[in-house]
C-alpha cells in the first residue's frame, strides 16, 4: 500500500471573512479522501512550509496546543488507516468507508447505492461477468423498490419474502430468483463483514433460497456422436460444432473459458487455464481429436493471440461484449444442428458440459472426479448436473424388476 498525507487549507472554499478550511488529505494507492480538521484559519496565519499555524495567529490564546491537537488528528488519522491495512479489512473497503472509519462517522449504508460499490470494483479488476450478475439483481430490487434506495437494515425477513412474491408475480423463474436472492445475500454479507450494517440486521438467518429443477440439458453418448459425425451446412454450423466439441473434449469448458483461451494455454502437450468463474486451475491433456479442432484455429497465431476468433478488441468490457453475442449466434447455429442430427432435447452451449458429467457418471468416474473435472467448488453443484442419471437409473432397475 503506498500512503501519503499531507495538511492544507482548501482555497477552493474561502469563508466570506477570508478565512479557508484546514483539511488533511490522505491518498492511497492513488486515490484521495479529504477530512476536514474543524478550524478555518485566514492563509495569512498558515506556514504551509511548516504544515502549521503561525505563532502570532491571534484567534486563539495558546497557539502551540491548537499546532499539537492538528498533529494528533493527522497522526491519529494515519494510524488507522494503517490498523486498517494490517487487519486487511483496507482491501474490502472503499475510500468513503475508510473515511467513515477515520472520523467515527457511521452513515447508513444503502443497498443499490453499496452494490454500485461492489459492481465498480469488480469492472475495475476485469470480472465484468460477475459484475453483470450484481447489475442484474441491482436493476431487479430497484423496480421493486420503484426507483428507491434503502438502508440495508430494512431488508427484513418480511421484505424478502414481499420482493420474492413480487418477482415470482412478474411471470419470472424461482431459479432466477434463486440466483437475485444469492446475490443479494452476498452484498449483505459483504456490508457485515465491513461492519457496515450489524449481524443482527442479516435477513437470511431464516430465509432459504427457492431453487427448481432445470429442464434437461444433457444427451447420451450416442447423441455426441451424432454430433460428431454431423456434416456442416454453413461456415457458421462448422464453427458452432468446433466450440462445442472442443468444449466436451476438455472436460465440459465453458463457453467464456473457450473464448478466451490463448495460444500461451498450450503448454507441453496440455491446455491450462483458470476458469474465469471460480479462478480455479485447470491443465487438460490435448487428445488427437481437440488437437484436430485447435490445429484449425493455430494457423499465423502468437503466443498471445486468442486460440478462437471469438474476441476482436483489447478493451475488457468489449471483449466481453464480443463473447455475448458470439455465444448468441453460436446457440442459434447449436439448435439447427440438433434438429438437424434429429435429437430430442435442444442442444445449446450448456449441454457439452452437462453431458460430459452425465456420461462419465454413467462410465463409473467417481463424482469427485468429475466435480474436481468441471472446476466445481463443491460436490453439491456437481450432484445437481448428475441428477438425472439418479433418475434413468432407478428407472432402468424399476424395469428389470416389474419384468421379473
Amino acid at each position: 500500500m503506498a500512503l501519503t498525507s499531507k495538511i492544507f487549507l482548501d482555497d477552493r472554499r474561502t469563508k466570506k471573512d477570508g478565512t479557508q478550511p484546514l483539511k488533511l488529505r490522505i491518498t492511497i494507492d492513488r486515490k484521495s479522501i479529504e477530512i476536514p480538521l474543524g478550524y478555518t484559519i485566514q492563509p495569512a496565519y498558515w506556514d504551509d512550509a511548516k504544515k502549521e499555524v503561525k505563532k502570532n495567529y491571534p484567534a486563539v490564546q495558546n497557539v502551540t496546543r491548537l499546532n499539537n491537537l492538528i498533529k494528533k488528528r493527522h497522526s491519529d488519522a494515519v494510524e488507522k488507516v494503517i490498523q486498517l491495512e494490517d487487519s486487511g479489512e483496507i482491501n474490502v473497503l472503499s475510500m468513503k468507508d475508510i473515511k467513515n472509519r477515520i472520523t467515527g462517522k457511521r452513515d447508513e449504508t444503502f443497498i443499490l447505492e453499496f452494490t454500485n460499490s461492489i459492481i465498480e470494483e469488480l469492472e475495475e479488476g476485469g470480472k465484468v461477468g460477475n459484475a453483470r450478475v450484481y447489475k442484474t439483481m441491482r436493476n431487479s430490487v430497484h423496480t421493486f423498490l420503484k426507483r428507491k434506495d434503502i438502508p440495508i437494515k430494512q431488508i427484513t425477513f418480511k421484505w424478502l419474502k414481499k420482493y420474492e412474491a413480487w418477482y415470482l408475480g412478474r411471470g419470472n423463474s424461482a431459479n432466477g430468483l434463486g440466483v437475485n436472492m444469492r446475490t443479494l445475500r452476498a452484498v449483505i454479507n459483504r456490508a457485515i463483514k465491513q461492519k457496515l450494517v450489524s449481524r443482527e440486521d442479516y435477513a437470511f438467518e431464516h430465509y432459504q433460497v427457492k431453487k427448481e429443477k432445470t429442464r434437461k440439458r444433457a444427451v447420451a453418448a450416442t447423441d455426441i456422436e451424432k454430433i460428431k459425425s454431423f456434416v456442416p451446412q454453413t461456415k457458421q454450423q462448422k464453427r458452432a460444432k468446433d466450440y462445442f466439441m472442443m468444449s466436451f473434449y476438455l472436460m465440459g469448458a465453458s463457453f467464456i473459458d473457450l473464448a478466451f483461451l490463448k495460444v500461451e494455454n498450450i503448454n507441453a502437450g496440455r491446455i491450462e487455464y483458470k476458469r474465469r468463474k471460480t479462478g480455479k486451475l485447470h491443465s487438460i491433456k490435448i487428445t488427437e481429436p481437440l488437437q484436430e479442432i485447435v490445429d484449425k484455429y493455430l494457423k499465423g497465431k502468437r503466443k498471445g493471440d486468442f486460440i478462437l476468433n471469438v474476441i476482436k478488441s483489447e478493451d475488457v468490457k468489449k471483449q466481453y461484449v464480443n463473447v455475448r453475442d458470439e455465444l448468441r449466434r453460436y446457440n442459434r447455429r447449436l439448435k439447427e444442428i440438433g434438429e438437424l442430427c434429429g435429437l430430442e432435447s435442444e442442444l445449446t452451449s450448456y449441454v457439452a458440459r452437462h453431458s460430459f458429467a452425465t456420461i462419465a457418471k454413467f462410465k463409473d468416474v467417481p463424482v469427485s472426479v468429475i466435480s474436481q473435472a468441471l472446476g466445481h467448488t463443491n460436490l453439491e453443484t456437481t450432484e445437481t448436473y448428475l441428477a438425472e442419471f439418479d433418475i434413468a437409473v432407478l428407472d432402468d432397475y424399476n424395469e428389470l424388476i416389474i419384468n421379473q
